[in-house]
């Protein structure tokens, strides 16, 4: 009697075991990124320089004029050329909107959220959009003074670039 649970104790304890070395699936390596991201963040302000698409695409897809191109500087809106980004360690980001203000919010800074979380595809930063929106953006690179992210609009990759400011 006691023999047979010792048995089912046994392949309990291994398959538990197996399940554990599973994991969660994510990469120690994008863990690491994720986290050294963060630090970055909340270490110093940025400001958007760069948007644009590795391939060239039509933007507006709604228009008549069919355009392919790559850089799509021309399409930010012009209120997020001054904006600085401060990340606070509470997951919150500062928008400090500088001269030039979106014209639905004219306030000095807007406060949203952030995220930067590790996950089976690599590193994900949950940021904002170009009216202040909530956005998926997914981690291309990073180091001490350019971030790399990209998006998707209208079913296209398009990159942004922030840089740190001085």
């Amino acid at each position: 009697m006691i023999r047979p649970l010792i048995v089912i104790l046994l392949v309990v304890a291994i398959i538990s075991c197996k399940k554990g070395d599973e994991g969660d699936g994510i990469k120690p390596e994008d863990k690491e990124k994720a986290a050294a991201l963060t630090t970055l963040l909340q270490s110093d302000q940025f400001r958007l320089k760069k948007y644009y698409s590795e391939t060239p695409i039509d933007y507006i897809d709604t228009d008549q004029v069919v355009k392919s191109e790559t850089d799509l500087w021309q399409y930010v809106s012009t209120w997020l050329h001054d904006d600085a980004y401060i990340f606070n360690s509470n997951g919150t980001v500062t928008v400090q909107q500088n001269t030039l203000k979106i014209p639905t919010n004219t306030a000095e800074t807007i406060t949203k959220n952030y995220k930067v979380a590790a996950d089976k595809n690599g590193v994900g930063f949950d940021f904002v959009g170009h009216e202040y929106q909530d956005l998926k953006y997914r981690l291309i690179s990073f180091n001490d003074s350019i971030l790399k992210v990209s998006a998707s609009w209208n079913g296209k990759t398009v990159i942004s670039e922030y840089n740190t400011l001085p």
